[in-house]
């Protein structure tokens, strides 16, 4: 249970790690607009043409993309560590050398 547990805390402090990367799209959206953007449909409140629609558009899908890829990413790593974990315990178990 060591090797496992080891895994799954490794995958926990990562997505902490990749979930606070997550807030710099927000973070710059906030500070340079002055505006908190948390879906589309705050982006539909803004004036059709006005900078600040577009630039909601971007960070509500640049947000989007980031939850998309680091999701993959940490499922990916923890399947590829999971399964290193087995090959390491089934090699032990069947007495291979």
């Amino acid at each position: 249970m060591g090797d496992l547990w080891k895994t799954l805390c490794e995958s926990i402090r990562d997505a902490i790690a990749l979930s606070l990367l997550l807030q710099i799209p927000s973070l710059i959206g906030k500070w340079i607009l002055g505006k908190e953007f948390s879906g589309f449909d705050a982006c539909m409140l803004e004036s059709p043409l006005g900078v600040n629609r577009y630039a909601c558009f971007i960070i509500v899908a640049s947000d989007f993309c980031l939850w998309f890829v680091l999701a993959g990413r940490i499922i990916s790593r923890f399947l590829t560590d999971l399964n290193q974990l087995f090959i390491k315990k089934g090699g032990k178990r069947a007495g291979n050398p």
